[in-house]
C-alpha cells in the first residue's frame, strides 16, 4: 500500500467513522424522511470516493519533479470539511439555519447538483488520466492536457468541485453551511486555481498562455 492509498483509506475510514455518528443521531432523533436524505447522501458520498480512488484514479508511474502546492489543498480540505460537518449537524440537531418551507424540493435540487458535479469530475479524471496530482505538481514528461474535458475549460475537475460546494448545503438544507462554502471553500478554491495558473505558466510557457487565451476558467464564455 503506497503513501496515497494510505491516505484515501485514513480519510475513507474518518468520513466512514463520522457518517455513522451522524446516521445514528438521524435514526434516533429525526423523521424517516429525514434519516432517507442522510443515508443517501453518504452512499453516494461514499461510493464516488470508492469510484474515484479504486476505478477512476491511475498511479502516475513517473516521478514529481516539482511541487508548488502553497498549503491550497490543505486550505481546501479544512474549509470543505468544516462546511460539511456544519451542515450535517446543522441538519440533525441544531436546526440553525433550515427553513422547512423549502424542503423537499431544495434537497431533491441539492442531489441532482450533487450527482451532476460528480459526472463533471468523472469526466475531468478520465481526460487528465494518470497526471492528476491532488497536490499543485508536475510530472516527468507531463504534456499539457488540452482535450477531453480540458477543451474549452482550464479546470473542469475545479468547477465539479465548485458544484458540490454549493450541492451540500442544499442537500441538508443548511444556510449557514452555504454560507460557510461561499466565504470560506470558495475563495480557497480560487485561491488554488490562480496558483495552479501560475504554475502551469512557469513549466508550459507560452503554450499554457495560448491555451488560456482559448478557454475559460470554469464558465464557458463568462469566466
Amino acid at each position: 500500500m503506497n503513501s496515497r492509498q494510505r491516505s484515501v483509506l485514513i480519510r475513507m475510514l474518518i468520513a466512514t467513522g463520522v457518517f455513522i455518528y451522524v446516521g445514528y443521531l438521524a435514526w434516533q432523533q429525526l423523521p424517516t424522511f429525514d434519516f432517507r436524505v442522510i443515508a443517501v447522501f453518504f452512499i453516494i458520498y461514499l461510493l464516488w470516493t470508492v469510484i474515484t480512488e479504486v476505478w477512476i484514479y491511475q498511479d502516475p508511474g513517473q516521478y514529481v519533479i516539482e511541487d508548488d502546492d502553497r498549503k491550497s489543498y490543505l486550505y481546501l480540505q479544512l474549509s470543505y470539511i468544516i462546511g460539511l460537518f456544519f451542515a450535517a449537524i446543522d441538519f440533525v440537531e441544531w436546526h440553525m439555519t433550515r427553513i422547512l418551507s423549502l424542503e423537499p424540493l431544495i434537497i431533491y435540487a441539492g442531489l441532482v447538483l450533487f450527482l451532476l458535479s460528480c459526472w463533471i469530475r468523472w469526466w475531468g479524471f478520465k481526460s487528465i488520466g494518470k497526471y492528476f496530482n491532488p497536490r499543485v505538481a508536475i510530472y516527468e514528461e507531463h504534456p499539457l492536457i488540452t482535450t477531453g474535458a480540458y477543451e474549452k475549460i482550464r479546470h473542469p475537475l475545479y468547477l465539479g468541485t465548485l458544484l458540490s460546494f454549493i450541492a451540500i448545503p442544499l442537500v441538508f438544507n443548511s444556510w449557514g453551511a452555504l454560507l460557510i462554502m461561499c466565504c470560506l471553500t470558495i475563495p480557497a478554491l480560487i485561491y488554488r486555481i490562480y496558483v495552479e495558473e501560475s504554475f502551469m505558466i512557469k513549466h508550459f510557457g507560452d503554450d499554457y498562455i495560448r491555451y488560456m487565451e482559448k478557454t475559460k476558467r470554469m464558465i464557458p464564455g463568462i469566466w
